[in-house]
């Protein structure tokens, strides 16, 4: 029988998360500091070795159900409230690609939620289209959970060095 997640808990690293992060995002983190596969963390969930990475995967839709999130809350220290608002709702249409946008990710380092939304093809804040591929070699960019350093995974490329090639948004007529 698995330890208690009681009993883990004051042995894990602890990851807060940053404003607007995907769920995505912070779990390969949190997973990252805790040395953890997404079946490993699946296991100590006490779910099926796969829902991890089914979580961490936007485009299948999977959402944790209220007892996973409990567990979940329990075992990283962040509230169950905060977790779900790292959450897509499932009515929310989501573009396919993984997307960003380099001068958010050059202020804070983690991939944003409103990003992978079908309706928004720009960065609010910065009026910057967002980017779904590499500018240096136009490989599409990995899952948000695969993002250790903050860079292309082809060319090494930093994304907040990408910044120069995110168009700006056209200026509407009056």
């Amino acid at each position: 029988m698995p330890p208690s997640i009681a009993s883990l808990q004051p042995w894990m690293f602890q990851v807060q998360p940053y404003p607007d992060e995907s769920f995505g995002h912070f779990l390969g983190r949190f997973r990252r500091a805790n040395c953890l596969s997404s079946g490993h963390l699946s296991t100590m969930l006490r779910l099926r070795s796969y829902m991890v990475a089914y979580w961490e995967t936007p485009s299948r839709r999977r959402i944790p159900n209220a007892a996973a999130l409990n567990i979940l809350s329990d075992l990283t220290g962040v509230e169950v409230a905060r977790l779900c608002l790292m959450l897509f709702s499932e009515e929310t249409q989501l573009y396919f690609q993984t997307r960003l946008c380099a001068l958010c990710y050059a202020e804070i380092p983690s991939h944003q939620l409103t990003w992978q939304m079908a309706e928004i093809s720009h960065c609010d804040r910065h009026q910057r289209q967002l980017l779904s591929a590499c500018p240096r070699c136009g490989n599409a960019f990995q899952l948000p959970v695969h993002w250790q350093v903050g860079e292309c995974e082809y060319c090494h490329l930093p994304f907040a060095e990408m910044a120069s090639d995110q168009l700006p948004v056209a200026a509407k007529s009056p």
